[in-house]
């Protein structure tokens, strides 16, 4: 008796995984990047400068720290209310070794207030939320968040933001174009 029921049940989940499944299209998730529209590049002990390339370096020379953030910021258009935000950070090319080495740690921050080609090491917005650290990979094509990724609501209308990327360790250097690398993404 228990063998027949057995063998039936054997038979009923043979023929259900045999039974035809009709072709299901995957739906296909438009993902939105949002590129920085601007990189002021603020040096310590000097100035700033904006260039096409977003740096994030510290090292020290005959007793003095050298440092280089970038202020960056990013123009969402409107219509992205009620969606999630995050971050991603994959330029899809290699570095030369010269341009990432180290410990490779980025620290990105929020900034309170608008970001100037103006703007100085000692003259600039805020720094306001850390959203953390992500590593860049040796070749400089990928970085992966030391932790979550972090998230953040989507602006529900048309306006700027604007972030700054640090470096973590004594001794850092990476730098990306800016319209790769480091970018928005609206979920």
């Amino acid at each position: 008796m228990k063998f027949s029921i057995f063998a039936s049940l054997l038979a009923f989940t043979g023929l259900v995984s045999c039974a035809p499944v009709p072709d299901v299209e995957i739906e296909r998730r438009a993902v939105t990047l949002i590129y920085p529209s601007l990189a002021v590049n603020i040096f310590t002990p000097s100035n700033g400068v904006v260039m096409g390339d977003v740096y994030v370096f510290r090292y020290t020379a005959q007793g003095i720290q050298h440092e280089t953030n970038s202020l960056l910021s990013f123009d969402f258009p409107s219509g992205y209310g009620g969606k999630t935000c995050s971050f991603s950070f994959a330029n899809g090319w290699a570095q030369p070794p010269s341009e990432v080495s180290n410990s490779r740690k980025v620290q990105l921050f929020s900034v309170g207030g608008p970001i100037s080609a103006t703007n100085t090491y000692t003259s600039r917005p805020y720094r306001n939320v850390s959203y953390g650290i992500f590593s860049v990979t040796s070749n400089g094509a990928v970085g992966t968040w030391d932790g979550q990724t972090p998230t953040f609501p989507c602006p529900a209308s048309a306006t700027t933001i604007g972030f700054e990327v640090a470096p973590q360790g004594d001794y850092d250097d990476v730098s990306w174009p800016l319209k790769a690398g480091l970018a928005v993404v609206v979920l």
